[in-house]
Order: C-alpha cells, then sequence, then structure tokens
C-alpha cells in the first residue's frame, strides 16, 4: 500500500500543474470583454470541470497522505443537490432519466462535505457510464434515508449490473476499457467513507437491471448541535432563495 500511495501521489502532483495552468487560463479567458456570450458558456464548462478534476486530485493525495477528513455537519440532501448539479448537463444531453427520492427530515451526519461529495460524484459517474453501455433509457435514481441510526444515499441504475461485485473496491479493478478508468475511484471512495465510520455496499438489483450503490454514514448524535446546523442550512438556504 505505501508503493501505491507515492505511485498515486506521484501522478496527483503531475496532474496538478497543467491543470493550475488550465483554471489561471480559462479564469482569465472568463473575465475578457472580447470573448462572446456562447464562448462564455462553454469557458464556465471547462472551469467548472477543471474545479472537478481539481478536487479529484485533492482527493488522491488525501487517499496517498491519509489525511484525517474535516469534520462538521452536513446534510445529505445538500450533497446530493450539488452532485446532481454537476452532472446534469450530461445526464440530460444524454437521455438519462434522473428521479430523485429525498427524505426531507432526514439526520445530518458528521464529516466533510467536499469529500462527500466526491464519493457521490465517483458513484453516480459509474452508474452513468453503466446506462449508456445498454439500449435502454438510462435510468438513475438517488433515494435518502434513515435507518437503524444512519443515514444513507443509494444509488439505483439499470445498467447491466456488476460482473464482480466482490472486488468493486479493490484499489486499481476496473471492468471499463482502457482510458475510461483508472480502478481508482471506488477504492477512494470506500476509504473516504470508512473513515467517517461508514460503510458502502453495493449489489445488483434483484427485480430488474442494473445494479444499486449504498453509502451509510452514522447520524448526528448530538441534538443540539444538529438542530443548530439544521437552523444554519435553513437560514442559508433562505437567503439564496
Amino acid at each position: 500500500m505505501a508503493a501505491i500511495g507515492q505511485l498515486v501521489s506521484g501522478v496527483a502532483h503531475e496532474v496538478n500543474n497543467p491543470l493550475t495552468a488550465i483554471l489561471g487560463f480559462a479564469d482569465l479567458l472568463a473575465d475578457s470583454p472580447e470573448i462572446p456570450p456562447s464562448a462564455k458558456k462553454d469557458l464556465a464548462m471547462i472551469l467548472q470541470e477543471a474545479q472537478r478534476t481539481k478536487l479529484i486530485v485533492q482527493n488522491l493525495l488525501s487517499f496517498a497522505r491519509k489525511m484525517p477528513p474535516q469534520r462538521q455537519l452536513v446534510q445529505l440532501n445538500s450533497v446530493v443537490r450539488r452532485t446532481l448539479q454537476l452532472r446534469a448537463y450530461d445526464f440530460s444531453n444524454h437521455g438519462v432519466e434522473v428521479v430523485e427520492k429525498l427524505q426531507e427530515s432526514l439526520a445530518l451526519v458528521l464529516g466533510d462535505p467536499n469529500q462527500l461529495q466526491q464519493v457521490l460524484l465517483n458513484i453516480l459517474n459509474n452508474a452513468y457510464d453503466a446506462v449508456l453501455e445498454t439500449s435502454r433509457r438510462g435510468r438513475i435514481e438517488i433515494t435518502t434515508e434513515q435507518r437503524d441510526g444512519f443515514s444513507q444515499i443509494i444509488v439505483r441504475d439499470n445498467g447491466p449490473g456488476l460482473l464482480h461485485p466482490d472486488r468493486i473496491f479493490d484499489p486499481f479493478f476496473t471492468t471499463k476499457k482502457v482510458g475510461k478508468g483508472t480502478g481508482l475511484g471506488l477504492s477512494i471512495c470506500y476509504g473516504i467513507v470508512r473513515d467517517h465510520r461508514g460503510e458502502v455496499l453495493c449489489h445488483n438489483n434483484e427485480n430488474g437491471p442494473g445494479a444499486t450503490f449504498i453509502i451509510r454514514l452514522p447520524a448526528a448524535r448530538d441534538k443540539a448541535m444538529a438542530a443548530m446546523a439544521a437552523a444554519n442550512i435553513m437560514a442559508a438556504s433562505a437567503g439564496q432563495a
């Protein structure tokens, strides 16, 4: 594992250098008055995806360094909505139906919102790739619910299912085509959720095609802190409206 950590760290640093240049030049172009509105839309997408790549690089470095996550009270429904916004364009462009079933009374969890978003993004990316492998219309269902003292996110797709669900979280294991994936995404997800004292489960669907991933995180136990955080979330939402 030490050798893997060194390899991942080296790759992440190599990617970070050109990525910083891309972000810098894209920012400069976006601020230029000579850029037409149509091009600014494309630049906004470049910036969004470059920022997402930067977050992936940061998580690769965290994976290599075993950095502890930052802890704060997190509303998983907000994580779901933010993450879906990142992929909304691709889902819509390829006709993938996205169904949200979010439990509004979901208990807060203690964790790092950026890391949890990266976990969900990785799982959504895998679901998206899976549903595009079949001839039927892609469908991804995201559910949040409270169960047995855990707040959980359930991602269900109607893709071809998992060939090796028992190996899916192994580092560098991938069934994707060459160049499509590193095999590190779900392994990093597993490590992040484990550091949050939770678990990630997966299985093939019994009553239809596809697979289901479940992210389970312990609900925050301090009710006073949870109530305060919930009030802050509501106030922030009201301020944005």
